[in-house]
């Protein structure tokens, strides 16, 4: 495939993808029309970092190297807004013992922690919408260096931008979680197979960092249940401690899942990679941590 890096032309938009904007502009709007209570939904940070870096990515790939706009809303929509979560997680975790928590706080904040994730649904949902027959057939120009630097600047960009609006970037640093994440992907890199690339490599990758962290998260918090004698089932600064093992694994392993999809369109392995069920693995590996942490322990409540 001939690269369109020397050439880059911003192709006008056909009948039928304006179609598809029309589509979700209508779709956006049903939500939002249906929303009992709007002002609930309405966070701008959640907003801009879901919506802004995938919608521009999409543009992006569509109009200069004809990947459809459906494509990109059901490959990244879903990761990206689980990015947004594990930052928000993050945040929430590590200043818990610094704050007076109740459960009006622990409320508003998880309903925060949900919107990133509830706002990439939301695209995804659009994605498949506006999917067509067709999409498996599909060919893409080359994508050459300075335009995937460019969307990992335009992606990481905005996540970079969350975690420094934080007040304190550092705690996004974790050691062992971090090892973890790359230590897995040298792993996978270095098993020799040679029919996959770095980039389906580091899909592989991200799910089993993000899979074995929520495991290790839950079995240290699960063995804690109950060890100090002044608590029923665990102080709050314990739990936290310990989740946020899992978190961390969210964080990494999603951002090397992101990394992974805009890498495959440069080194043309996009064709390879299954996104889309990984993408639901990545949903189903989510909802299970949310589930085992912020569900009721109904177990222990009889004991």
């Amino acid at each position: 495939m001939q690269s369109v890096e020397s050439k880059i032309h911003w192709t006008k938009l056909r009948a039928n993808q304006w179609r598809d904007r029309a589509v979700f502009v209508l779709v956006i709007s049903v939500i939002g029309l249906s929303l009992p209570d709007l002002y609930l939904f309405a966070d701008p940070l959640s907003l801009i970092l879901v919506f802004v870096p995938t919608l521009l990515t999409a543009e992006i790939l569509e109009r200069l190297y004809k990947l459809p706009f459906n494509v990109t809303l059901l490959t990244l929509a879903i990761p990206m807004g689980m990015v947004g979560s594990a930052i928000g997680l993050v945040t929430v975790f590590s200043v818990f013992n610094s704050i007076e928590v109740n459960v009006q706080t622990v409320s508003s904040a998880t309903s925060i922690l949900l919107l990133t994730a509830f706002f990439g649904l939301i695209l995804c949902v659009i994605g498949h919408l506006l999917s067509k027959d067709d999409d498996s057939s599909f060919t893409i120009a080359s994508m050459g260096i300075k335009t995937f630097i460019s969307l990992i600047f335009v992606n990481f960009g905005f996540i970079f931008w969350i975690i420094f609006s934080s007040g304190n970037p550092i705690i996004f640093l974790s050691l062992k979680p971090l090892l973890l994440a790359f230590g897995l992907t040298a792993s996978f890199q270095l098993s020799g197979k040679k029919e996959k690339g770095f980039s389906e490599n580091a899909a592989d990758a991200s799910l089993a960092v993000i899979v074995i962290s929520i495991m290790i998260g839950l079995i240290m918090l699960y063995s804690n249940f109950g060890s100090d004698q002044n608590y029923q089932y665990m102080h709050k600064d314990r739990f936290t401690e310990l989740a946020n093992y899992a978190n961390y694994g969210l964080f990494y392993g999603c951002s090397l899942y992101i990394f992974s999809f805009l890498l495959s369109l440069y080194t043309n392995e996009f064709y390879k990679i299954n996104f889309k069920l990984k993408n639901w693995h990545l949903v189903e590996a989510f909802s299970f941590y949310v589930f085992m942490t912020l569900a009721a322990p109904s177990l222990f409540e009889l004991v």
